[in-house]
């Protein structure tokens, strides 16, 4: 294996571990095209031997209708010397069977010699099928799409709507009032979204129809991505008035395209991940403690989870015999972990691989081991030495959670449990180990010169050719090449033209704020500052000392040298790259050129993805929508039917079959009278039919109706039927939307049944609250009538003994207070249920009510505590019950000074602010609210866990909100534990 041109193979033992375990097709092919290696994947698919694979070629695997251009796209790839390539074609198994591949081709090149290729291939036939599918019914759904209903909107030159449709005051919030007159770009899009805006205007001016996507703003404040198809408009005399666009909701679409390169970045991740594994296990000179701890490593930077280990189980321990990172691990678990208890003794002892991105959250949350490391996400699973169960490999993090882990990151890790398998196993076996060595140092030697060819492809141009708008391009500069050049800091400007600035858009180095976001952004005029000056004058300069430069401009840090370039498209700059560096004189005449380059391939980048973004839009359009009307139809809840202008089905879904019993193929073609119209209603259909095709009009179109229609069985039953007629391209055809309602008219007699035994049992239940209630307030009345009367003969007889006696009747007359209370509170929610408590709203006014009840409830108090009273905005009298609004804010004021003891006096604010409202605010500095009490605070008989030995009864706050919502109004309350907490009440003036 030590010749040049046996490079490149994979047929080494412990990188074939890896491959074996892949789930795509992996092969290698010499320059011929002949099979020099295959993987267990494509011996699965192809149902081909390995044997019979390396005697075949390539090509006869292919379908024969595709194998003449699958061979001229490949040889153009060899002749161009394009080292990566991407196709898709069917292929044929031993079988006979047609599966569609997409594969990445791989050339690989000694001194410019072709030497094979390295191939990875992915099963789409599913993908393929689906894609033909959505082709072969596009006619059959474009009338339906083109009559959905869009948001339409038409605006004058100034931008200013003039006309929008019902659709478009539902997508954006806005009523047609507050839209017309209102200048679009303004009211509708953010301002980074304006050039954009104006781009289309230009093309309007040149008589152009154009399709664009925008963020579009909501009255809300939320966003959704919008789809507009634009044109200009004119009136009678040819003169371009203005222009109309159809505004298409494709938040999903979006959603699915990030999807998408989500996955394409877990798909590189993954391959990278392969590549740095494939190093180790190339490097013969590592031992076995520096293979485990490198591969440790690169396994803790692709999940960037920086615990990790390799235990080795003993008895009831797991041994650890590699670890990273053990900052902050217990000294006892830092040697070795118990075997029952731990997540990773679990993974061992179950066979299984366990992923949690949350563990707080999960069912390991209180395990010793996770608790007292402190882990808040994890990863473990079991490894095999020589075939038997070993141990455990483990990740973990501390310090916030992380996403779900992807399929490709479970797959990476368990393939990396297999090599760790492989190595503890290889140092078990010491001959076989050396020699493997000897053979993986070959073949790192091999692998070190494919990553120096591979890391010219990550070149600068590469990257920034798979960039679509100026912000990645820029943080595309930022983050992965300027640091290349020995730069500190760097940050991209894009010009503002409407403010006449320059904006912070991407930055590395100190202004890097994570996340593509730039730490405390400015903005800098045009002509101010050294950015200032180069994007007024497009040329670049370098500032060798910005303390001699009176134009230099501090932002974050003063540095000595700066150098700043323009990007300049279509003759216009519109934006600058600017750097700065702590030295004096560090930028050179080679930093400026290279820069330029960055710039230039910009811009230049730019007028490419808007012409490439152009091209693509018709053709995601309509099959988009396609596959969103599809799935909107066959999902339906209602049965939807389309009949042509004689009455003759035309449209089916699934839906309708289930209500009619009638399948697609039974009815479409067949009148709608044959099937589902009964008997009865026939005559009054073709009437209809004949009376709409004559003049128009049809009395039950555009509106729902209940009527009866007839099953297959022959039964009739309730429908709720609308029809909605279309015409498409002078074509009449009519769409009905059907439900089956015979559930809910056979369920409304049961419901009201239920609903008056409901009431019946109400009744029943404020008789006994009333009548228990009565009971108890007779003896309790005796009680308390013979407790004064002892109070008063000691007082009289025996004056002496009543200091001893007089805190035990003091103490069970406060109970007997405490229990009538409580049963008037019962009779009160008893008849608030009842609905017999009645409300009689007059002017009040609540200042003056307010200061009565302070008064009364404060007088006389040992501590001497008060309310304080606050009046926000110009008193008024409120139309609310004034017995019901002393019984409301006299619970709110006794519960404040209640639970509020020793603390500063609560206080009560009236805000007049409002012409239609009154807000009534209750706050205290008290005990507070624990957050998961506060959900059932307002239920009868609940009270907060931290009250302690606080009396009350529970029902105090349920008829407060009672009350409340009887006037009309809300009640809040904000609060936590030691908080305090403030009770708000919203009470309409009306």
């Amino acid at each position: 294996m030590n010749k040049e041109e046996d490079f490149p193979s994979f047929s080494i033992d412990r990188y074939r571990v890896i491959v074996e375990e892949a789930q795509d097709i992996i092969y290698e092919i010499d320059p011929s095209g002949y099979f020099t290696f295959v993987n267990r994947k494509a011996v699965e698919i192809l149902g081909y031997t390995i044997s019979e694979l390396l005697s075949k070629h390539f090509h006869e695997l292919i379908r024969e209708d595709y194998r003449e251009n699958v061979a001229l796209f490949y040889s153009y790839q060899i002749e161009a010397k394009e080292k990566s390539s991407y196709l898709e074609f069917p292929v044929l198994t031993k079988d006979g069977r047609t599966e569609w591949v997409g594969q990445k081709v791989q050339l690989n090149y000694r001194n410019d010699v072709l030497k094979g290729a390295i191939v990875v291939a992915r099963i789409r036939t599913e993908r393929h099928n689906l894609e033909y599918g959505l082709k072969l019914s596009e006619e059959k759904y474009r009338g339906i799409l083109e009559n959905l209903q869009f948001g339409l909107m038409e605006v004058d030159l100034d931008e200013r709507i003039l006309y929008v449709n019902d659709t478009m005051t539902r997508i954006t919030g806005f009523s047609k009032e507050e839209l017309l007159g209102n200048i679009a770009s303004d009211l509708l899009v953010r301002a980074q979204t304006k050039e954009k805006i104006e781009e289309q205007h230009k093309l309007r001016e040149k008589g152009k129809a154009s399709a664009y996507e925008v963020e579009i703003i909501r009255k809300d404040g939320t966003s959704f991505f919008g789809l507009i198809s634009g044109a200009p408009t004119y009136d009678i005399t040819g003169k371009r008035t203005g222009s109309i666009g159809v505004h298409v909701d494709i938040t999903e679409r979006k959603r699915n395209e990030m999807e998408l390169q989500q996955v394409k970045a877990d798909l590189d991740r993954y391959t990278g991940g392969l590549e740095d594994l494939n190093k180790i296990t190339s490097d013969n000179s590592l031992t076995l403690q520096q293979q485990l701890r490198t591969g440790l490593e690169i396994v803790s930077k692709y999940f960037e989870m920086p615990m990790g280990g390799v235990v080795k189980a003993v008895g009831e321990d797991l041994i650890v015999i590699e670890n990273l990172f053990n900052v902050g691990v217990p000294e006892e678990f830092q040697k070795k972990l118990p075997l029952h208890g731990s997540v990773s003794g679990l993974a061992f002892l179950e066979d299984r691989l366990i992923a949690i991105p949350d563990l707080a959250n999960s069912e390991y949350a209180d395990y010793s081991t996770i608790q007292r490391i402190g882990l808040n996400c994890m990863l473990s699973m079991p490894i095999y030495v020589n075939n038997k169960k070993y141990g455990a490999i483990l990740l973990g993090c501390i310090g916030g959670t992380r996403k779900n882990f992807s399929e490709y990151d479970l797959q990476f890790f368990s393939l990396f449990a297999r090599y760790v398998g492989y190595v503890l196993t290889s140092a078990e076996n010491t001959q076989t180990l050396f020699e493997q060595q000897e053979e993986l140092l070959s073949q790192n030697q091999k692998l070190e010169e494919s990553q120096e060819f591979l890391s010219s492809i990550n070149s600068f141009v590469t990257q920034l050719l798979e960039q679509e708008d100026i912000q990645s391009i820029s943080w595309e500069i930022a983050e992965n090449l300027i640091n290349k050049f020995g730069f500190i800091d760097c940050v991209i400007y894009v010009l503002n033209e409407e403010k006449g600035c320059l904006e912070q858009l991407a930055a590395f180095g100190p202004k890097d704020a994570g996340e593509r976001k730039i730490k405390d952004p400015i903005e800098v005029p045009l002509g101010k500052g050294v950015v200032g000056s180069v994007a007024m004058t497009g040329l670049a300069e370098i500032i060798p000392n910005t303390l001699k430069d009176p134009r230099y401009i501090a932002d974050d840090e003063v540095r000595l040298s700066e150098i700043t370039v323009p990007i300049v498209f279509e003759n216009r700059v519109i934006g600058v790259i600017d750097s700065e560096h702590p030295e004096e004189d560090f930028f050179n005449e080679k930093h400026l050129k290279t820069l330029t380059i960055i710039a230039n391939l910009a811009a230049g980048r730019l007028k490419s993805a808007k012409s490439k973004r152009r091209q693509e839009k018709a053709e995601k359009e309509l099959r988009e929508s396609e596959n969103r009307l599809k799935t909107v139809i066959n999902s339906a809840l209602d049965a939807i039917i389309t009949i042509d202008a004689e009455g003759k089905i035309t449209g089916w879904n699934p839906r309708a079959t289930q209500i009619f019993g009638w399948s697609q193929e039974e009815v479409m073609g067949h009148h709608l009278t044959e099937n589902i119209i009964p008997t009865q209603h026939r005559k009054a259909h073709f009437e209809g039919m004949r009376h709409y095709m004559a003049t128009g009009v049809g009395p039950v179109l555009n509106q729902r109706i209940e009527i009866t229609a007839m099953h297959k069985s022959g039964h009739e039953f309730p429908i709720e039927l609308s029809i909605i007629p279309m015409i498409t391209n002078g074509v009449h055809s009519f769409t009905a939307f059907a439900r089956d309602i015979t559930f809910q008219k056979n369920s409304q007699d049961e419901m009201e049944k239920s609903l008056a035994k409901e009431r019946e049992l109400n009744e029943l239940k404020s008789r006994f609250v009333a009548m228990t209630s009565h009971e108890f307030r007779t003896p309790l009345t005796t009680i308390k009538q013979n407790v004064d009367l002892i109070e008063y003969s000691l007082e009289a007889k025996f004056p002496e003994l009543l200091p001893s006696f007089g805190t035990y009747l003091g103490r069970i007359s406060s109970e007997i207070s405490r229990v009538t209370s409580l049963m008037n509170d019962m009779l009160l929610l008893g008849k608030i249920e009842a609905g017999k408590v009645e409300i009689s709203k007059k002017p009040v006014d609540l200042v003056a009510l307010a200061q009565q009840l302070i008064q009364r409830i404060t007088t006389g108090r040992a501590d001497g505590r008060t309310i304080e009273l606050k009046i926000i905005g110009v008193k008024k009298t409120v139309p609310v019950d004034a017995t019901l609004m002393d019984h409301i804010l006299g619970n709110l004021l006794s519960n404040a000074l209640k639970y509020s003891e020793g603390k500063p006096n609560p206080i009560l604010t009236f805000s007049f602010d409002q012409l239609s409202q009154i807000r009534i605010s209750v706050k205290d500095f008290g005990i507070g609210i624990p957050k998961k009490d506060q959900k059932g605070l307002f239920s009868s008989f609940y009270r907060a866990t931290n009250v302690k030995n606080i009396q009350g009864t529970g029902l105090g706050l349920s008829i407060v909100r009672e009350f409340v919502l009887m006037h009309g109004g809300t009640i809040s309350v904000e609060s936590d534990t030691n908080q305090g907490s403030e009770f708000i009440l919203i009470m309409p003036m009306a």
